[in-house]
């Protein structure tokens, strides 16, 4: 299987590459064709390269998103927990304590 950050990125780079000697080549100046080689590689990226992005999307979440069965422990949000529970007791009419 292809490593998706190698294929989104080299598409990327190839797509302003191509747009940068293209502007170049027409005598644009260097400034003038990075910039505007830029933007077009973007919007060029985003129209047409959904399915490396979609895929790239999966490969970063699966190596960091959160599952829900190998969440980490966090000790803030424990005694956020605790602390929320002890207020609801408190709330709580005096039979049901």
């Amino acid at each position: 299987m292809k490593n998706p950050w190698i294929v989104f990125i080299a598409a990327r780079l190839g797509l302003f590459a191509g747009f940068l000697a293209i502007f170049l080549v027409l005598g644009f100046d260097w400034l003038y064709s990075s910039l505007v080689s830029g933007a077009l590689a973007l919007a060029v990226s985003l129209v047409f390269l959904q399915k490396q992005r979609d895929e790239l999307s999966k490969e970063i979440y699966k190596k960091f998103g959160k599952d829900q069965n190998s969440a980490t422990r966090d000790s803030d949000a424990d005694l956020e927990n605790r602390i929320l529970d002890l207020e609801k007791d408190d709330n709580k009419p005096e039979g049901e304590k």
